[in-house]
């Protein structure tokens, strides 16, 4: 059999640590696409250590690929971290006693002292190494053995205790936490310095202390390679998101600091962190200065191509380069041509490649999405895939988006509000203007008592923007200007539309030109 049948197609997983875990390292290797964009090779150098991006531009997938390739040398000590799974409700309330009792970490922003929590995650980093030394049958000689380094891995255990949890920071009460292990190797001077006292002691302090001593260890022989990966930002409420900003803040300036000590004691110890583009939005926007270790040890992971063949969008050649490993996997050869092997060559007058572009917020998950979708939808002995298949997933594809989109707009909208704006967004004509949606939510306030207090709460106009900002809307006209295009402005002047993936959701009505030109070249 000269190709696979399209549900046998390992497109991956929109969240590549499960994909890891699915495939394994080997084949991970060889289906990842190394985008130019990703600039890899500064990462291996140590050059850049932070990865940036929106939700869904592929940041996990390049940590989970760094993890890998460090992974293929036995000698390499590789520690991954994942928040998104091992940090809850209890270590974020934890974090944030440990940063308000910590007064020596305080970042100055306009005329506010504003607490920090940088102290609380450099330990606990720290710790993730010490941990891994000391498990069972480990080989690894990271530091020399000295006195400062049992007092370390010391004053480390009293922290975390002897069976090495998982929390970030033990519970603090009035800035103490309670020692499960025994105070035996600790020194009079040092039991008053961290005050040492019926079995508690002073967190700050004795953090404060150990990030001391780490900087006087000298390194021994094993490379270090932590990964961290970002923090799931709460969409609970508006206040527990700002308060995951602020942990994500200082686990920025956490992982430049140890990455800075590492320069200067020459330490084979390398801290990389994905970070969400919108969270460094905020923070900055918030007076924090964080810019510098972000704008210098950063990368931004965008996938929009402005200008040339939209043949060759990298999107594209991430589904070529999942298509042609999986065919390597199961038939040893590769397709020449996957779209023609693969696809119908037109999907509602549209060029296939050109058609998934379109119905994407152009983000690996959206076409990784799109693809699994596909093959819920189609036969088992399906090879090529039709405009009848297409036409089911897009349907359960458009409703899964708006679900993810609405989870960002219950920050900042209640659920009447959003009840409102799917109303005045369903079966409306695009392309709209200014004029137009005011008459549209003046005739619908007079049967909908929602959309009238959504009227008299909100302008207009700045519900257009953060529509803009989230991709739901945007400009038509001689270019197509979205947010995810890397526009930064709506121009609420001219003619609107609602993105294509959404307009199934939202039934919109379309006029005579809103489909002839998206948003390939």
């Amino acid at each position: 059999m000269n190709s696979m049948y399209f549900k046998e197609i390992q497109f991956g997983k929109t969240d590549a640590s499960n994909e890891l875990i699915e495939v394994g390292n080997d084949y991970y290797l060889s289906s990842f696409l190394e985008y130019e964009r990703y600039r890899i090779e500064d990462f291996f150098e140590g050059k850049k250590y932070f990865i940036l991006g929106r939700k869904g531009t592929g940041k996990t997938a390049l940590l989970k690929y760094m993890q890998c390739k460090f992974e293929s040398n036995p000698i390499n000590l590789v520690i991954p971290i994942r928040f998104k799974s091992d940090f809850d409700e209890v270590d974020r309330k934890q974090v944030k006693s440990a940063g308000f009792m910590s007064p020596e970490e305080v970042i100055e922003s306009n005329n506010n002292c504003l607490k920090s929590y940088v102290t609380a995650w450099q330990v606990y980093l720290i710790y993730q190494i010490f941990k891994r030394i000391h498990s069972n049958n480990s080989e690894y000689s990271v530091f020399s053995d000295s006195k400062e380094y049992s007092l370390v891995w010391k004053l480390l255990k009293l922290i975390y205790g002897e069976d090495g949890g998982n929390r970030i920071v033990p519970k603090i009460s009035k800035g103490f936490i309670k020692i499960s292990g025994g105070s035996k190797g600790i020194d009079a001077t040092l039991a008053a310095e961290i005050e040492l006292n019926d079995n508690k002691i002073n967190y700050s302090t004795t953090a404060k202390k150990i990030i001391d001593m780490y900087q006087l260890l000298l390194f021994d022989r094993t490379p270090v390679y932590v990964l961290v990966d970002e923090l799931e930002l709460s969409v609970k409420s508006k206040k527990l998101r700002e308060a995951d900003i602020e942990l994500v803040r200082d686990l920025i300036l956490a992982v430049d600091k140890l990455n800075r000590i590492s320069k200067v004691k020459s330490y084979a110890i390398n801290f990389y962190a994905s970070v969400r583009t919108d969270v460094v939005d905020s923070v900055l926007s918030s007076g924090y200065e964080i810019n510098k270790c972000v704008e210098d040890y950063g990368v931004t992971i965008e996938w929009y191509q402005r200008g040339g063949d939209y043949k060759s969008n990298p999107l594209l050649k991430l589904l070529e380069k999942k298509i042609n490993s999986s065919e390597n996997a199961k038939l040893k050869h590769s397709s020449n041509n996957v779209w023609e092997t693969y696809f119908e060559e037109i999907i509602h007058g549209t060029e296939i490649r050109k058609f998934l572009l379109n119905y994407s917020w152009h983000r690996p998950r959206d076409v990784v999405r799109m693809m699994q979708y596909a093959q819920d939808y189609c036969d088992k002995e399906t090879i090529k895939i039709n405009q009848a298949v297409f036409d089911r997933a897009i349907q359960q594809y458009s409703n899964k988006m708006w679900n993810e989109v609405s989870e960002e707009i219950s920050l900042k909208y209640s659920q009447d509000d959003i009840k409102a704006i799917k109303k005045i967004l369903t079966g409306i004509q695009v392309p709209f203007n200014l004029n137009s949606i005011n008459s549209r939510i003046k005739e619908l306030a007079e049967h909908y008592d929602y959309v009238e207090q959504f009227r008299n709460k909100y302008k207009i106009p700045d519900v257009l923007e953060l529509l803009f900002d989230w991709g739901i809307i945007g400009n038509s006209g001689e270019r197509m200007v979205f947010s995810f295009l890397g526009y930064k402005e709506l121009d609420i002047t001219k003619p609107m539309i609602i993105h294509t993936p959404l307009r199934n959701f939202f039934e919109v009505v379309s006029g005579s030109s809103s489909r002839k030109r998206e948003y390939g070249n």
